[in-house]
């Protein structure tokens, strides 16, 4: 099996294009169609606000490839061909598997560290192994990314100080005002992004501090959960949204909305009613919050999650010792994991020839046995059984010298021959040494050995396929 990784994500896609496939349906149906494009594969989709990302496993002469992938983005995401492609990352084999461990481990995130990836990984495997888009190999992978992650974290320290998006949106708020004593902050949205953003503004001391949500209920307990004092502020109706636009100087949005909640429309009359007061809006949300546009307003300062990179870069830095430390530890891990899926399909293949060599055998049994009812001639007998073992071999042999006289040059003929010598112990050997006394021989491996050994003979090969 091979396993492919192909995705977009916040250092190859701009917002505009990552809101292009957040927006679009859920993921369960979306793996439903994958599968249904290529029956026989095994896929897993991650989908946050930085990342849209495709692992799928397959068998090695199987689809789907990079370009079948990037199509079905396309396709299913009604995005343009170009587009995607131009944003698009391919990996494959141990590449894969080592992205994935990245992206658990948080160093593939715009906030090097970052705890909340592990939970999105987990549960976008959750998604797919409970409608049966994963299967064993990527069940292997994702188990191993995710426990490798959580070993990582705790010896290496990547996480300290549960740095997030949310934390780094607390920091652009410090670089526009120096005190927060006389200010009022409204969140809008009650998930994980809101629950750690609206925490760190917490921590900044604000006048008041106001959430709204489309469901009261989610507000109030986000309000509990971060332990919120009532006199500050605390869960308000999401129908008095625009009065507290009003009031509020920084508005911190995240909302799973598909569609724009702060639109021109909406603000216009807000922002008079203001009086111009200067509003600073910092929109965490993929697919966006806010509207682009109103940040041509006079007096509205916008931020999105792209935004936050600079901030991230001057304030976080990339936490290069623990980062280091983090990617020595995902090594091993990486091919610990990739080990245990070839052994695998190493088993299964030999399990496959076993099948089919005994199936073979019981043809030819049944063919040699038609053949002995009738006689008691020992000539006849010691013949029948000779041309039944030279039936066999032939047969046996057929496939893979066959495959020998149509070589079609992806590997030199010599190294096929070095992996015949290896594999069936045909090496050349001392006449006067027994196997016995010489012992194990491990012989050349077949990429050194096919350099100095003679190519079989085509005429031998010719010959074979004339006698089966």
């Amino acid at each position: 099996m091979r396993v492919l990784f192909t995705g977009i994500n916040h250092h190859t896609a701009p917002v505009e294009l990552r809101e292009c496939f957040a927006s679009a349906g859920d993921t369960e149906s979306h793996l439903d169609a994958l599968r249904e494009r290529f029956p026989g594969c095994e896929c897993v989709i991650v989908s946050t606000c930085n990342r849209f990302e495709l692992y799928v496993a397959r068998p090695a002469q199987g689809s789907p490839d990079a370009d079948d992938l990037l199509v079905f983005m396309s396709e299913r995401f009604n995005v343009p061909m170009s587009r995607v492609a131009s944003a698009a990352i391919h990996r494959e084999q141990d590449q894969a598997v080592a992205h994935l461990f990245r992206v658990c481990c948080g160093l593939d995130s715009m906030v090097i560290g970052e705890a909340q990836v592990l939970g999105q990984v987990r549960r976008a495997y959750k998604t797919a192994a409970g409608c049966g888009a994963a299967g064993p190999v990527l069940h292997r992978v994702f188990q191993q990314a995710i426990a490798t992650a959580k070993q990582a974290r705790t010896q290496t320290g990547i996480d300290a100080g549960r740095v997030s998006v949310g934390s780094v949106a607390a920091d652009l708020a410090r670089q526009v005002f120096a005190d927060f004593t006389d200010k009022t902050v409204l969140g809008i949205g009650a998930g994980e992004v809101a629950k750690l953003t609206l925490r760190s503004m917490k921590s900044l001391n604000p006048k008041r501090l106001w959430l709204v949500n489309r469901t009261q209920r989610n507000a109030a307990e986000l309000a509990e959960a971060i332990h919120l004092p009532s006199d500050r502020g605390g869960a308000q109706p999401f129908e008095q949204l625009d009065e507290l636009l009003v009031q509020a100087d920084i508005v911190i949005t995240s909302t799973g909305s598909t569609d724009p909640i702060l639109t021109l429309d909406r603000l216009k009359p807000i922002l008079k009613r203001r009086r111009y007061r200067p509003l600073f809006v910092i929109d965490l949300a993929v697919p966006r919050d806010a509207d682009p546009l109103i940040g041509s307003m006079t007096n509205l300062y916008l931020y999105n999650i792209d935004d936050l990179r600079s901030v991230v870069n001057n304030s976080l830095g990339q936490r290069g010792e623990q980062t280091e430390a983090c990617e020595t530890y995902i090594a091993p891990a990486v091919a610990a994991c990739m080990s245990q899926i070839t052994h695998a399909d190493l088993g299964q293949l030999i399990r496959k020839l076993r099948t089919k060599l005994h199936g073979i055998g019981d043809d030819e049994k049944q063919r040699t046995l038609k053949k002995l009812t009738d006689t008691h001639d020992t000539d006849a007998l010691d013949l029948a059984i000779s041309e039944h073992t030279q039936r066999l071999i032939n047969k046996i042999l057929h496939l893979p010298l066959n495959q020998l006289g149509q070589h079609d040059g992806d590997a030199p003929l010599g190294f096929y021959a070095a992996a015949l010598r290896r594999l069936f112990d045909l090496q050349d050997r001392d006449p006067h040494q027994t196997r016995d006394t010489a012992g194990p021989h491990p012989g050349p491996t077949p990429e050194s050995d096919y350099k100095q050994s003679p190519s079989p003979r085509v005429d031998e090969v010719k010959s074979h396929q004339k006698m089966s």
